[in-house]
């Protein structure tokens, strides 16, 4: 059956429109449009009520053109406003890096900001009262006023040593008291993945329990919920807080617990204008226009940093006063829902490629932070990308979320810098009042269909299907889905303790056994028709489906997969007919119990991306040269040349390596020296390669974690080969004075965490001019005593060292662009 596409424009002509120059051409897409429809209709575009119905076969002759095209139903006849203006501003764009993805930190509220730093750090003697309970801190406000900035601003800025807990994590919206414990203990320990439920509240206990802890816990949790979590926390030491960030004015807690409410109101006109001149950060304001519409500014905005944010990234991309005018013009007429319409303009500005990757945020759930390199390898799958100017898709990807955050529509999430997972990694999130219009949006235009609750929606003519949270996940996949090209899901992971299993509420052993026995029969059965009946489908990324040990041997039906994603499940095992997945790009099986892929993964030519828990390393591979993500697999079991297997891998660039042996140091050295793309390389094993430091190989590193002891010569000749290296861990090193000597020399070193084990001596120095870019430096080792720096690190921010004899922090906020000398005696200060 043919599908038809009804052409529909708004009661009122858009924004664009009415700033149009006369001479200024439409966007290709909406030009062939045009074209269409005079060719099936005869007709102009109208300018109210329904258009005429036009084929979907006939319109559409690739993807990419029928996704820009499908996106503007609701902004049917928007065009670009000044395209050479547009044009300039995206090849300026392409200019930039994936390092540029820093947000500006712009400080808001200050007054709010004081009381909830004193609320987290009162003194001591206040707490006596209330010392058997946590402190409970919300942070309440409307959405888009700012709370998560001020929250997360406050925490990264306190000196958090004094809780020997501490976390801040981000939660889709009511989640259970048993998920969000896990997601806490996930951050705060590694290998925290496939907990049971009864797992999850051991480890939870045993990571608070008599000791002092922060957590902060953003996102809506249901009354009953909430009350869990506080009952679990009870445990904690003396002085410890818990703060929640909410939109809603939250309950009181049960009698005993001390009260702190936060409330956010919007910004008063003076700093909203000042607001808005901060995150202008990139053009100069002529002062006569700016001061003429600072009352303009407060109103359009609503005084909400929501506003001021998405209003100054609109404006950035406009050169000349008159569009300045013409903006705010247009947002003054719209007198309801500013918030809305700013959002509907900003939308409309967009170049027709970046509205597809916009509005791909309405498929995964409000409130998460999302990786970027999987958020740019579903863009590449659904194939909104494509190379050009001499670059990849996966950097053109970047290109094009860079210039989202740089419009101030998708915003970097900060990770904390211990966490040595996220290390070369990027994280981005939308706000959830974005997250809705995207939602609005991507239904208006057919996009992406989102069932979220216990319904089961008509979705026989679904292209994209995203599952998040219904209470039944699997029924909705027993339905006929002929055209869906990509499905999502994003449910809580599945409780494996059996006990709690609802089948066990049977009377007889017999009977619990054939209903759990019927249950995962009918998953399988489900999977299993999804996988045959849908044969167009090429994104599959299924987050917390149960499907089972083993991937039905049907996943190699679907020959068109690009992107195949099973995480946080209990999989253990890939059948050998992915081998049949001859277009796929990329595989994520993280957070499973999958160890091992088989050969025939290995021989797929067309694999870019890898994500795994350390999968076994096969002895044989074919060529991956197009391969640039290894993470993670382990090599402790190989004795064989690396060179023709990892040392193929010539495109590489992320690579992370575990549990490697003092058998094949040699062979990994060798198979290292010949991976020239490297950006970010984790090792952790027994012996580590001490030539990646000065090989001219490695110069492309950025990123460098390594857990084992280096395979260090007895003398160090010459100086280290890594002049972009930026982050450098190390833990169970070993290194000598004689090593940070070599490293003090490194250009860009921002950086520097030295963990257990990873020195040797009592005493550590740094030289005269050394480190000269060096902004943060960690010492977390137990026998040190001494830290000496003779005028050196001019750039150094914070200084944190522990050691067992006693603990050190700093933050040095005068003299940051001075050398500085240093001494740190633990002893003396013992």
């Amino acid at each position: 059956m043919e599908r038809s596409l009804r052409l529909k424009s708004r009661s009122e002509p858009p924004l664009s429109l009415v700033m149009v120059d006369q001479g200024a051409r439409p966007p290709q897409p909406l030009i062939k449009l045009k074209k269409a429809a005079r060719s099936l209709g005869d007709h102009e575009p109208p300018t109210q009520g329904p258009g005429p119905n036009i084929t979907y076969e006939k319109l559409v002759t690739a993807t990419c053109t029928y996704e820009a095209t499908i996106i503007s139903q609701s902004h049917a006849w928007s065009f670009f406003n000044d395209v050479e203006v547009q044009n300039q501003s995206h090849a300026q764009v392409l200019n930039l890096r994936r390092d540029d993805l820093v947000p500006p930190h712009i400080p808001i509220h200050d007054d709010n900001r004081k009381k909830l730093e004193n609320a987290i750090l009162p003194p001591t003697e206040e707490e006596d009262e209330y010392h058997h309970h946590p402190v409970l801190i919300s942070v309440v406000g409307k959405s888009g006023v700012g709370k998560t900035t001020l929250v997360r601003d406050v925490y990264d800025k306190i000196d958090k040593k004094i809780f020997i807990v501490h976390a801040m994590e981000s939660f889709a919206p009511y989640l259970t008291a048993t998920n969000i414990q896990r997601q806490i203990v996930q951050k705060l320990r590694e290998g925290g993945n496939n907990f049971t439920r009864s797992d999850v509240n051991k480890a939870f206990d045993e990571k608070i329990r008599g000791q002092k802890y922060l957590l902060v816990i953003d996102g809506e949790v249901s009354s009953t919920d909430w009350k869990d979590i506080l009952l679990s926390l009870k445990v904690g030491a003396k002085g410890s807080r818990i703060v929640h960030i909410t939109p809603h004015k939250p309950e009181e807690p049960p009698i005993g617990y001390l009260h702190v409410i936060i409330n956010l109101e919007s910004l008063g006109q003076e700093t909203a204008v000042q607001l808005f001149h901060k995150r202008l950060i990139h053009i100069e304001v002529q002062d006569g226009i700016s001061h003429d519409r600072h009352q303009d500014i407060h109103n359009i905005t609503e005084g909400l940093p929501l506003g001021i944010a998405l209003l100054s990234g609109l404006l950035q991309t406009k050169e000349f006063p008159c569009e300045w005018t013409n903006v705010f013009d247009y947002l003054k007429s719209k007198q309801s829902k500013r918030i809305h319409r700013i959002l509907s303009v900003c939308f409309d500005d967009l170049p027709h490629e970046l509205k597809c990757c916009f509005l791909y945020f309405a498929a995964l759930p409000a409130n998460i932070k999302i990786e970027a390199r999987i958020l740019v390898c579903l863009w590449m799958a659904e194939g909104f990308l494509r190379p050009r100017g001499g670059k990849t898709m996966e950097k053109v990807g970047y290109i094009y979320l860079n210039e989202l955050i740089a419009r101030n529509l998708v915003k970097p999430v900060h990770m904390d810098e211990e966490d040595k997972s996220s290390v070369g990694s990027i994280f981005v999130t939308i706000q959830n009042k974005v997250h809705e219009f995207l939602q609005f949006e991507a239904q208006e235009a057919s996009f992406v269909e989102v069932h979220s609750g216990d319904d089961i929606p008509t979705l026989t003519s679904a292209r994209r299907l995203s599952l998040q949270n219904s209470t039944d996940k699997y029924a909705v996949l027993a339905s006929s889905l002929p055209k869906l090209r990509s499905i999502f899901s994003h449910f809580e992971q599945d409780p494996k303790d059996p006990r709690e299993d609802q089948t066990y509420l049977c009377c007889s052993p017999q009977l619990r056994k054939i209903s759990k026995w019927k249950r995962n029969k009918d998953i399988k059965s489900h999977i299993q028709g999804l996988l045959h009946r849908s044969e167009f489908l090429r994104v599959i990324n299924l987050q917390g489906i149960e499907i089972g040990k083993r991937l039905p041997d049907e996943i190699g039906n679907v020959v068109h997969v690009q992107y195949l994603g099973i995480t946080s499940c209990s999989l253990e095992e890939i059948p050998g007919s992915i081998g049949s997945l001859t277009s796929l790009q990329t595989l994520d099986v993280r957070e499973t119990s999958v160890r091992e892929l088989p050969l025939s993964f290995w021989t797929i030519k067309t694999l870019r991306h890898v994500f795994g828990g350390f999968l076994k390393f096969p002895k044989r591979i074919g060529r991956l040269k197009h391969l640039q993500t290894l993470d993670s697999v382990q090599l402790d079991t190989l004795d064989q040349d690396l060179v023709g297997t990892l040392g193929e891998m010539i495109h590489l660039e992320y690579l992370r390596v575990g549990n490697s042996s003092g058998g094949n140091v040699v062979a990994l050295s060798k198979a290292l020296d010949k991976l020239e793309n490297l950006r970010t390389l984790i090792i952790k094993g027994e012996n580590i390669p001490s030539s990646l430091f000065t090989s001219y190989t490695h110069r492309r590193l950025k990123f460098i974690v390594l857990d084992g002891k280096l395979d260090l010569p007895s003398n160090l000749n010459g100086g280290f080969f890594l002049p972009n290296l930026i982050t450098l861990s190390l833990a169970s090193t070993s290194i000598s004075q004689e090593f940070i000597d070599r490293l003090a020399q490194l250009p860009f070193l921002a950086t520097f965490s030295l963990y257990s084990n990873s020195y040797k001596d009592d005493n550590i120095a740094f030289s005269p001019d050394g480190f000269r870019c060096l902004k943060k430096l960690m010492i977390d080792v137990e026998k040190i005593k001494r830290f000496e720096a003779n005028n050196a690190l001019p750039k150094l921010e914070e200084l944190d060292i522990h050691s067992q004899y006693i603990e050190y922090y700093h933050v040095f906020k005068e003299n940051v662009d001075h050398k500085k000398t240093i001494v740190v005696d633990l002893m003396k200060i013992l």
